[in-house]
């Protein structure tokens, strides 16, 4: 006598009820077999069922923290620039929370920060020159340590008004000064002398300066 599908769907699920491991080792073989089909069913089932899903990892999650560790850990090195990119996108979100967790980490490990800033001396140039840039309200206030290597780089590590090799000495000049509402971007800043920097002070340019810098900022963005 043909069942009815209401039926069926009972009958199998009584079947896989008494035999689970047959079960598990069915749906392995099938999604080893059909990985695309399997993918787009699992992004379907996740976007209807968003709750769900989530209510499901942080079970898994409590349950397996090894497994859990171990699979975050293959993740980082097979995938380091998307990574970053989610550490980035999250840090954005929450600046608060970068900023706790930045400031304790300061607190807890001062001799690694020191000997970090010794080190790599353009990172601690960027993050006093980003604090300045803070304290007197700088509109804009993106500029990084990346983007200050790239700018000596293309100027040769000469001062963008008298042309003086100063390779690790050089200073971030602001075309429009901070004082005067500029901003702390890498469109608006220059490597400069020391003596040049103080002779222009927070007045104009000594000189005009190249283009080339605001191709620099849209490449770089905001990291």
């Amino acid at each position: 006598m043909a069942q009815s599908p209401e039926e069926c769907r009972a009958a199998d699920r009584a079947r896989y009820t008494a035999n689970p491991e047959k079960k598990r080792a069915r749906s392995r073989a099938w999604r080893a077999k059909h990985p695309i089909e399997h993918r787009a069913h699992n992004k379907v089932y996740r976007e209807a069922h968003p709750e769900e899903v989530r209510a499901a990892k942080a079970a898994y999650a409590k349950a397996n923290p090894e497994k859990m560790r171990a699979a975050q850990e293959r993740f980082k090195a097979a995938h380091p620039e998307r990574v970053r990119a989610i550490k980035k996108a999250y840090a954005d979100r929450h600046p608060e929370v970068r900023r706790a967790i930045t400031a304790h980490y300061r607190q807890a490990h001062p001799d690694k920060i020191r000997s970090y800033l010794t080190t790599h001396p353009e990172i601690h140039t960027a993050v006093e020159a980003r604090r300045r840039a803070q304290k007197k309200c700088s509109p804009v206030n993106d500029f990084t340590a990346p983007q200050w290597i790239e700018i000596q780089a293309v100027y040769s590590h000469c001062c963008a008004y008298c042309g003086k090799r100063a390779k690790g000495h050089l200073t971030q000049d602001h075309i429009t000064p901070l004082l005067k509402g500029g901003p702390h971007t890498a469109s608006n800043i220059v490597p400069a002398c020391r003596q040049c920097n103080a002779k222009k002070h927070t007045g104009p340019p000594l000189c005009p300066v190249q283009p080339l810098l605001l191709t620099i900022a849209k490449a770089y963005g905001k990291q």
